[in-house]
């Protein structure tokens, strides 16, 4: 596939960024042209702070940008952190035990998802989360998505520094 294109479309975005939203779209439309995905939503983390917060999302609707909750200090997040460990699931029945909002998440056509913890420097900044209909992300696709680990990296450090999070 080739990303020339859409990786010149995403440094576009970024060299004229004016609000959290617009960085988050960047690479919504990096995800959408590279990998695919019904919803995008980013969310980030304040571990000293001990919350994660929605940045992003391309469902405002169903998936707000507000308000913070706790993060969970758990052996998954010790995974995610120190491993990058990148969760991928395909169907609507391997979701169920670890999605609360399933029915939501099938209301919107979605039966697959990607989620990718975003890491720099030891801390976790975030996770980028990626949904299609069921079976949508094959192998070549989660390779595909892991190329956007970086140009994420770049987003949050972006939202760090200049926005409250």
């Amino acid at each position: 596939m080739n990303t020339t294109a859409p990786l010149q479309a995403f440094a576009d975005a970024l060299a004229s960024y004016q609000t959290e939203r617009d960085v988050g779209l960047a690479l919504h439309q990096l995800a959408v042209a590279t990998v695919g995905a019904k919803l995008f939503t980013m969310t980030a983390d304040n571990p000293k702070g001990g919350y994660v917060r929605r940045v992003y999302s391309s469902d405002e609707t169903a998936y707000p940008v507000l308000g913070t909750k706790p993060i969970v200090f758990d052996e998954n997040y010790r995974k995610m952190t120190e491993e990058r460990f990148v969760y991928v699931v395909n169907s609507v029945e391997a979701m169920r035990a670890d999605f609360p909002d399933l029915d939501l998440i099938v209301s919107l056509g979605c039966g697959s998802a990607i989620n990718m913890p975003i890491v720099a420097g030891g801390e976790m900044l975030g996770s980028v989360n990626l949904l299609d209909a069921e079976g949508f992300y094959t192998l070549e696709r989660v390779e595909a998505a892991k190329l956007l680990v970086v140009p994420a990296i770049a987003c949050f450090l972006i939202l760090r520094s200049r926005f409250t999070i």
